[in-house]
């Protein structure tokens, strides 16, 4: 019987995750409690977790010090990041947590930073031979002919799918490069989408890719979604990850296939992504593999353990709660 806190910032509407992380811990006799914190009061997670605490936003000053001092008041061992804005934050700050006694799950700053600018991710993809949309430079933009229409606009530090907007002429592409703050253009590409769940031990290895294609998406999150055991796009991931500098955990692969087989990479998230119930769903079990390498037991993860054709149909549900806690 282990004794495990573990927190969860910026928690959201992760409510699923975390029923999951507290199902697994109960399963696996682990004591302990879920903790969940968050910059508003009505996050919905919050009212899932054991105890909800109210933080200030990653900008401030007093993020890193709140977490700290939350960290040490409740004995958290784990502590999880599920928004892009603050992985690097935390990264930057791993050791100080660790002298508390607190393992801050997320990958090294190097890795952050490709993941977070789309700039620096298009770069890393490039230099390591990676298939992914090109990505027009100022010069090319004003050499541009009508044949290279549809292209894609978006912030480079954007996420969630806000801010993208796909272009078919001048007129438009002019419009929406200065309408995106921190716009980038890029080759637009049709297919098939897929976000991938990638789980990397300890280690740095992967032991786990699923493939999640997307079927219909809202405010930037997959809605509905189906587990597809492509072993092309499998092996693809796991090149991509395992060139990420000390990559662990959970990272978040977007790529494209078109009809060709050509299999094109747009994105990673090195963090749990909002469509990963599905991948849990599936037999996928991160959280269970996460805990089992941090108690130090025989991790199980494995390629063969989810289940292939299994959808995921989102709905929107409630937590009733009196005003006065969300305010």
């Amino acid at each position: 019987m282990f004794d495990l806190n573990i927190l969860f910032s910026a928690a959201g509407r992760r409510v699923s995750l975390l029923r999951h992380f507290k199902k697994t811990t109960s399963a696996m006799g682990i004591r302990g409690n879920i903790y969940a914190a968050d910059s508003g009061k009505s996050a919905p997670a919050g009212f899932i977790a054991d105890q909800y605490l109210n933080v200030p936003r990653a900008s401030s000053p007093d993020y890193i010090p709140e977490l700290l001092s939350i960290c040490k008041k409740y004995e958290i061992k784990l502590l999880f990041s599920l928004i892009d804005t603050d992985l690097e934050l935390l990264s930057k700050h791993k050791e100080d947590f660790e002298i508390i006694g607190t393992k801050v799950l997320v990958c090294n700053t190097e890795t952050n930073e490709i993941c977070f600018n789309k700039q620096k991710t298009w770069e890393f993809f490039v230099n390591n031979k990676i298939d992914t949309p090109h990505l027009y430079s100022k010069d090319e933009i004003n050499q541009l002919g009508e044949k290279e229409f549809p292209l894609l606009v978006k912030p480079w530090d954007g996420s969630c799918s806000l801010g993208v907007h796909i272009v078919h002429n001048h007129k438009e592409l002019e419009f929406f490069s200065q309408y995106v703050k921190n716009a980038i253009v890029q080759e637009y590409l049709e297919g098939d989408e897929y976000t991938c769940d990638a789980y990397v031990d300890f280690e740095g290895k992967v032991r786990c890719v699923v493939p999640r294609k997307r079927l219909e998406t809202r405010g930037g999150e997959v809605s509905k979604g189906l587990t597809v055991n492509d072993p092309e796009i499998i092996t693809a991931v796991t090149d991509v990850v395992s060139k990420l500098p000390n990559a662990v955990g959970c990272i978040t692969v977007q790529c494209f296939k078109q009809e060709s087989g050509r299999i094109s990479f747009i994105e990673i998230n090195p963090r749990f992504g909002g469509g990963h119930p599905l991948s849990l769903h599936a037999g996928a079990d991160f959280p269970r593999w996460i805990i089992q390498e941090f108690c130090g037991l025989k991790c199980e993860a494995s390629q063969n353990s989810w289940k292939h054709d299994l959808a995921m149909l989102r709905y929107d549900d409630e937590i009733i709660t009196e005003g006065v806690n969300i305010q």
